[in-house]
């Protein structure tokens, strides 16, 4: 929007309203004030109070109304690999990895993941989305000849980069997608922590701990914790 907008000047009583002299004056608009950023997710050193956020480790999670929390886990490892939000037929699972200080990664990972996407038979293009280019793939599913929609999106913070992967409902319908992820994204806080990490390797997690407090809302309303089991099959980088 432009900073000035026409206003006719006021009328000189001896000045003739359709002479050519007529003039128009610019005036100043108010200034639009800018809206507080919303859009996570967020880094513990801009959110650092935890709130009511579920503690799981590297991941500050929120509750989402009508969704099951699960956790992709690797039992060979004992190891947390990310958080999945199930809702509405669609996943979106959450995975922090270490970055380093100098340079975001999520542009050589995604060209990494494109490459070992076609090695496993796969198919994926690059698009353009709401967390800039993400890359949607067709994944082979397990002894079947149909494929597997999966959307994967990386947003690169301060030493991490968190990947979110959609699969489901979403992974085909983007509106059905954006709905959950800001859901989830927009009330998630990245905490890194100064503990050295290699660039790349999984950041910690785990398990939230919880218990109901008086005044908590109705069961049928509060998430679902569930306990570690496998989620979305995925490539862990390394």
């Amino acid at each position: 929007m432009g900073l000035f907008s026409r206003r006719r000047k006021a009328q000189d009583p001896q000045e003739d309203p359709n002479s050519e002299s007529a003039v128009e004056e610019l005036a100043p608009e108010e200034p639009e004030e800018e809206a507080e950023a919303t859009v996570g997710p967020f880094d513990e050193a801009d959110h650092p109070e935890r709130g009511d956020l579920f503690d799981a480790g590297s991941l500050w999670i929120p509750a989402v109304k009508g969704a099951t929390i699960q956790f992709s886990v690797d039992r060979r490892r004992d190891v947390v690999l990310g958080v999945v939000y199930v809702k509405a037929q669609t996943a979106v699972q959450l995975q922090v990895f270490a970055a380093p200080k100098s340079a975001d990664i999520w542009d050589d990972v995604r060209s990494e993941m494109i490459s070992s996407i076609a090695s496993q038979g796969g198919s994926s293009r690059e698009a353009q989305g709401e967390y800039g280019t993400e890359i949607r793939a067709q994944m082979p599913a397990n002894g079947k000849r149909s494929a597997n929609p999966v959307r994967y999106l990386g947003i690169d913070g301060p030493r991490w980069l968190l990947r979110v992967t959609v699969t489901g409902r979403g992974a085909v319908d983007d509106k059905a997608a954006s709905s959950l992820i800001h859901e989830v994204l927009d009330h998630t806080v990245v905490s890194r922590g100064q503990t050295p990490h290699p660039p790349r390797e999984i950041l910690p997690l785990h398990v939230p701990r919880t218990k109901k407090a008086d005044g908590d809302t109705a069961d049928d309303e509060r998430p679902r914790l569930s306990l570690p089991q496998r989620g979305p099959e995925i490539t862990e980088i390394r």
